[in-house]
C-alpha cells in the first residue's frame, strides 16, 4: 500500500460509511499532522504506540522525563520567577482591570523569559523545553498562572511558528523582538467556525500592484478567543489564499497601534470571555488589510498548527502540576487550620482524599508533561503521548478544582482568592489545543493507525467496494452497508456472500489471521510472565516494590488494550467511524494507564513523600477503572494509601508543595472584634 493510502484509511472509511465532508476534514487534517511530523524529523515511534503494539519500551526510556527534570532547574528561570514574585508580593503584577501589569511584563523581560527558549542567535536565551516547563509550572504554581498562559504562547505557538518554518530574514527581523517582550498571537479560532482549521473563512487577496496579500477577515470571519492579540503587536494568522480556495498560508503580521476605519479596517477588542481574566484576549477584524509577500510563513497553516501544538500541550500540563499545587498548598493551609466536626478538617478521610487528588493530580500533569519533552528531544514521535499529556492533565486539573472547593468551602469562591482567579480558566483548559474528549478520539486512531492500514484495510476495503457502485459513485443511503453481520446474511445472503468470498480471497484476511495467531501466543506468555514475582524481574529493579504491582498491571492492561481495539474493529467495522462513545472509553482507559506507568517511572527517581503521593493518586485511578465493583481489597489500599499522604501533610508539608507560598484564606476566624 502507497503512502498517500495509508495517511488517508480513516478517510476512506468516512467516505465508504458515506461521510464525505468528514473525510475531506480528516484527510486534511492527517496530511497536515503528517507533514508536521515529517518536519520534527523524528526517528522512533510512538512510545504508547509501543507500549500498546510492542515491542515495549525499556525502563530507562520510561525515565527518562524525571531525569531530564531533574537537571532543569536553573539558575536563570529563579531569577526569572524571583522577579515575578518580588512584582507579586508588591502588588505591582496586576492591574485595576485585573491584567497583567507592563511592570511585570518588564520585570521578568529584563531577566529573558519573553526568549527563554529563542536561540541565542536571535536574542534569546537558548534554554530547553524542559527548562522552561519547569520554570511555567513555578509561575503558576506561585499565583502567576496568567504571565505563564502568556509566555507559554509567546514561545510555543509563537516564536515555534517562526522557528520551525521561518525565513531567516523573518527570524531575525521578529525573533529578537519577541525575545525582547513583544506579544505574539496565533490566530486560528474564528466566529463561525470555531477551531475547524480545515473550514476557516478568513482568506487574503493577491494585489500585485502594491506587492502584497490584502487580509480579510469579516464578521463570522472574525479571529476570536486570541489570546496576546492586542494594539501594536504581533500576530501569526491562518487565512486561505483566495476567498474559495483550499490552499491554507500562515502571515506574521504587525497590528497597528489602534483600529482602523475606512478603505483598510481593523479592529482589536476584548472577546468578552471569562476564561484568562488575567490575560489578554480578543476578537480581531480585518478588512482589505495589507500583509507584504515577505510576511508569510512558507508552510501550510495548519501543517504548523500540528507543528507548535506538541509543545503547547506539554506547556499546558506543566502549567495544571502548577496550578493543582497552588489549590493543594492553600487547601492544606486551610485544613490545618479549620475546625470541623470533631476536629480540624484535616482529620478526616474526605478532605485528605481530596488533598490527594491535588497533590496526585500535580505530581501526574508534571510527570506527563516531562516525558513528553524528554521524547520530543531525543527526536521520537509523540502520538499519543502529546494527547493524553493534555487530556489527563487538563482532567485533573478539573477534579482538583472541585476538591479544593470542597476542603475550603466558601472561601475557595471568594473574589480576593486565587482560586477563584483561575476557576474559568480550570474549565478553559479541557478544550483551549482541543476537546479533551476529541484529542481521545484522534489519539486512538493515531496509535492504531497502522495496525489499521496493514491488517484491516482488507475489510474496510471490501466494504467501501460494496458501497460504490459500477460507476464509481456511493450507492443509496438505504443500500449502504456498514458491517459484515448475521442480520445482513439474514436480510441479503446473495450480496453478503459474494462480499465475505470477497474478504476470504484477499491476502489481509490471512494476514490479519495470522496476526491474531501470533499475538494470542505472545499474549498467552505475557499471562504467565505475570507470575514472576518483580523483584525477580531485572526491568522493575529500580522501581519502588510497592510501585512495582501497579506499573506491571498498567503495562500488561495497555498491552491488552491491542485486543480491545481489534473486537470494536470487528463489531462495528465501517460504524466505528461514527462510533465515539467506545472509542472514548478505550481512549480514557489508555489514558489512565499510561498515566500510572508513567508516575511509577517518574517517582522513582525522587523522594518518599511523592512516591507516597504517587501511590495514592494510583489507587485512586485503579478504584476508578474498576468503578461500582471495586473490591474491599482496594478499598483499603486506597484508605491506607490516602492516611500516610496525610501523615507526610500534617508533620511537614510534601516536597511537592514545600516552596509554594500560601495564600491567606479569606474571613480568618481570629480577626479581632474593633471595639
Amino acid at each position: 500500500m502507497s503512502k498517500e493510502s495509508r495517511t488517508s484509511i480513516s478517510a476512506q472509511a468516512l467516505k465508504a460509511a458515506g461521510d464525505h465532508s468528514q473525510a475531506e476534514d480528516i484527510a486534511a487534517l492527517e496530511q497536515a499532522a503528517d507533514a508536521a511530523g515529517r518536519h520534527l524529523d523524528t526517528t522512533q515511534s510512538s512510545l504508547l504506540q509501543r507500549m500498546i503494539y510492542g515491542p515495549k519500551p525499556d525502563m530507562e526510556e520510561l525515565q527518562s522525563g524525571v531525569n531530564n527534570m531533574k537537571q532543569s532547574y536553573t539558575p536563570d528561570a529563579t531569577r526569572i520567577l524571583q522577579a515575578g514574585l518580588a512584582c507579586l508580593e508588591q502588588d505591582q503584577a496586576f492591574g485595576e482591570d485585573g491584567k497583567i501589569t507592563s511592570r511585570l511584563r518588564n520585570a521578568v523581560a529584563e531577566e529573558g523569559a519573553y526568549g527563554f527558549t529563542v536561540p541565542t542567535q536571535y536574542g534569546g536565551q537558548g534554554k530547553r523545553y524542559s527548562e522552561f516547563a519547569c520554570l511555567t509550572e513555578d509561575f503558576a504554581a506561585n499565583g502567576l498562572g496568567a504571565l505563564s498562559v502568556e509566555i507559554s504562547g509567546q514561545l510555543t505557538i509563537g516564536s515555534s511558528a517562526l522557528l520551525g518554518y521561518g525565513t531567516e530574514s523573518q527570524k531575525n527581523h521578529y525573533l529578537p523582538a519577541i525575545s525582547g517582550g513583544q506579544l505574539i498571537a496565533f490566530a486560528l479560532t474564528e466566529v463561525g467556525v470555531g477551531v475547524n482549521a480545515k473550514r476557516v473563512k478568513a482568506y487574503v487577496e493577491e494585489d500585485k500592484d502594491h506587492a502584497c496579500w490584502r487580509l480579510f477577515a469579516e464578521g463570522e470571519c472574525n479571529k476570536l478567543y486570541i489570546t496576546s492579540a492586542t494594539h501594536g503587536g504581533l500576530m501569526a494568522i491562518v487565512a486561505r489564499k483566495g476567498k474559495v480556495s483550499k490552499e491554507l498560508a500562515l502571515f506574521v503580521i504587525e497590528l497597528p497601534d489602534k483600529d482602523l476605519e475606512g478603505d483598510v479596517s481593523f479592529r482589536c477588542e476584548s472577546s468578552n470571555v471569562s476564561a484568562f481574566p488575567q490575560n489578554i484576549n480578543s476578537r480581531v477584524h480585518f478588512k482589505n488589510f495589507p500583509i507584504p509577500y515577505e510576511q508569510e510563513i512558507l508552510g501550510n497553516g495548519v501543517e504548523v498548527l500540528f507543528y507548535c501544538l506538541r509543545m503547547g500541550r506539554c506547556m499546558l500540563a506543566a502549567q495544571a502540576a502548577g496550578f493543582q499545587r497552588m489549590m493543594a498548598a492553600d487547601a492544606l493551609h486551610y485544613a490545618k487550620q479549620r475546625e470541623g466536626v470533631g476536629g480540624k478538617v484535616i482529620k478526616h478521610e474526605l478532605p485528605k482524599l481530596a488533598l490527594v487528588k491535588m497533590l496526585g493530580g500535580a505530581l501526574t500533569a508534571q510527570a506527563l508533561s516531562h516525558l513528553a519533552l524528554a521524547q520530543d528531544q531525543n527526536k521520537v514521535d509523540l502520538a499519543g503521548l502529546r494527547d493524553i499529556t493534555k487530556s489527563a492533565s487538563a482532567q485533573s486539573l478539573l477534579d482538583s478544582l472541585i476538591a479544593c472547593e470542597k476542603v475550603m468551602g466558601g472561601r475557595s469562591l471568594d473574589k480576593g482568592s486565587r482560586i477563584s482567579d483561575i476557576r474559568a480558566t480550570v474549565h478553559a483548559f479541557g478544550i483551549v489545543e482541543g476537546e479533551d474528549d476529541l484529542i481521545r478520539l484522534g489519539m486512538v486512531r493515531d496509535l492504531t493507525k497502522s495496525f489499521t492500514e496493514n491488517y484491516m484495510a482488507g475489510l474496510l476495503g471490501i466494504l467501501q467496494q460494496a458501497n460504490t457502485d459500477k460507476e464509481g459513485k456511493p450507492v443509496a443511503h438505504e443500500k449502504r452497508l456498514l458491517k459484515l453481520s448475521l442480520g445482513g446474511f439474514i436480510q441479503s445472503p446473495k450480496r453478503m456472500s459474494k462480499i465475505l468470498l470477497s474478504l476470504v480471497l484477499k491476502s489481509g484476511f490471512w494476514r490479519l489471521l495470522g496476526w491474531i495467531a501470533g499475538n494470542a501466543l505472545v499474549s498467552l506468555v505475557d499471562r504467565c510472565a505475570q507470575w514472576i514475582p518483580g523483584k525477580w524481574c531485572r526491568r522493575y529493579q529500580k522501581i519502588p516494590t510497592h510501585l512495582t504491582p501497579h506499573l506491571r498491571f498498567a503495562e500488561y492492561q495497555l498491552r491488552k488494550c491491542r485486543w480491545h481495539y481489534l473486537k470494536m474493529s470487528m463489531i462495528y467495522q465501517l460504524e466505528l467511524t461514527q462510533a465515539q462513545l467506545p472509542l472514548q472509553q478505550l481512549g480514557k482507559r489508555i489514558e489512565i494507564l499510561m498515566s500510572i506507568v508513567t508516575l511509577c517511572a517518574h517517582v522513582s527517581q525522587l523522594d518518599e513523600s511523592s512516591q507516597r503521593i504517587a501511590l495514592a493518586q494510583i489507587e485512586i485511578m485503579r478504584s476508578g477503572l474498576e468503578g461500582n465493583s471495586m473490591s474491599v481489597k482496594r478499598m483499603e489500599s486506597l484508605r491506607s494509601a490516602v492516611n500516610h499522604v496525610a501523615k507526610d501533610l500534617i508533620k511537614g508539608e510534601p516536597s511537592l508543595i514545600a516552596e509554594v507560598k500560601v495564600q491567606a484564606f479569606a474571613h480568618p476566624w481570629e480577626e479581632k472584634i474593633n471595639e
